[in-house]
């Protein structure tokens, strides 16, 4: 399905789109790209890379690099460690009685032609407010006696890494930062995480998964969040489009509108439906709410997101921040003025918003640092 082309982006980018296309639909590449190396770079910026070699070696190229193999290998290996774990998990909830929700993750990568080649990330479980006292104590002695190399508690999850296995545990799916959307948000995400859950199975186990309705925004939700917060890996829009298409002619659209106009992300959805249509070849429609003619915005959007990456590495890692406390602070803000101003441009109806949020960035940044230079306390 051919779509329209902007102008913000470079060869080789296009050439990385082109092959991303054909391969989250399973399809061989009409040709192999010109700069082999260059779209496998931004493959791997946007943790795509075992999608992307896949594609390349229908389209006839021959992998020889046996770094390529060995990211091939350990992304499948990676499957079926979490397939087990998370197997073993949610029977260890079932039989204590805790009720589980698994989140993005494992419960999307089967909606990929070959799941095994989604990179994969941490686990991610909903067991909700009433519950979450008691599954955090029952996740700990699940752990007990393994290698813990990370462990924290907060009010929206507790996190542990076991035996290399990344795992939050979600008290909330998310929480967001002004009061009156985050209560409606609640509300939406309590119902669509306990009614209408649609079960999957996983290595012969029955795991829940959220009401189609409610996960088609809340995937969407979760890569606003990490646009704005940071940036966004390709992988995370690859997830949502194919959701959509696994879902089509299924979904509630009122969940959606309402959800959409009460949070004010119809046109950043609207924004992304245009690249999942017209640059990575989702049916329009399979997309709902897609308005086609939006060019500069997409463009520009899609320009960022290419050049950032995944969490924004490419351009604002941790390896380009300065480690003193106060550089660090003032790199942090320059790098968040510059993108939000990005995002005023692009959105308009969302400037009030963009505007009290940059406010309360900037306030709980001078908190911290006065926090650090009175107190001596670190404060990250």
């Amino acid at each position: 399905m051919a779509g329209t082309r902007g102008s913000g982006i470079s060869p080789v980018q296009k050439e990385y789109l082109d092959v991303l296309r054909s391969a989250i639909w399973g399809e061989t590449p009409s040709r192999i790209p010109s700069d082999v190396k260059g779209v496998l770079d931004i493959a791997n910026l946007h943790k795509t890379r075992p999608l992307i070699l896949d594609a390349l070696q229908k389209a006839g190229l021959e992998v020889t690099d046996p770094h390529d193999w060995e990211i091939i290998y350990r992304t499948t290996s990676s499957h079926v460690t979490l397939n087990r774990y998370l197997a073993k998990l949610i029977t260890y909830f079932d039989e204590n009685g805790v009720r589980t929700v698994l989140l993005k993750g494992q419960g999307v990568a089967r909606n990929y032609p070959q799941p095994m080649l989604r990179e994969c990330g941490d686990i991610d479980l909903y067991v909700g407010p009433e519950q979450y006292e008691r599954a955090c104590d029952l996740m700990k002695k699940f752990v007990a006696g393994t290698n813990i190399t990370a462990d924290e508690l907060t009010a929206k999850h507790y996190f542990v890494c076991s035996n290399g296995v990344y795992i939050e545990l979600h008290q909330y799916c998310d929480i967001l930062k002004n009061q009156r959307e985050n209560r409606f948000f609640q509300g939406i995400a309590a119902k669509g995480l306990s009614e209408n859950l649609v079960p999957i199975t996983i290595n012969d186990v029955t795991v829940n998964t959220p009401a189609d309705s409610f996960n088609a925004f809340f995937i969407f939700q979760h890569i606003w969040y990490h646009l704005i917060n940071g940036g966004i890996g390709f992988r995370q829009i690859c997830d949502w489009i194919l959701f959509l298409h696994s879902r089509a002619g299924r979904l509630d659209t009122s969940v959606l509108d309402e959800a959409l106009d009460y949070l004010k992300l119809r046109s950043p959805w609207q924004v992304f439906g245009s690249i999942a249509v017209d640059y990575l070849g989702l049916p329009a429609d399979e997309m709902p709410f897609y308005v086609p003619g939006r060019q500069e915005e997409v463009a520009a959007l899609l320009s960022l997101i290419l050049k950032e990456g995944n969490f924004g590495y490419a351009l604002y890692g941790l390896d380009k921040r300065p480690t003193n406390f106060a550089e660090g602070k003032w790199f942090s803000m320059k790098v968040y003025l510059k993108r939000n101003r990005i995002f005023y441009r692009l959105f308009p109806e969302r400037r009030h918003l963009i505007f009290r949020d940059a406010l309360y960035y900037l306030f709980d940044g001078t908190r911290r640092a006065i926090k650090h230079i009175l107190k001596g306390e670190k404060t990250d």
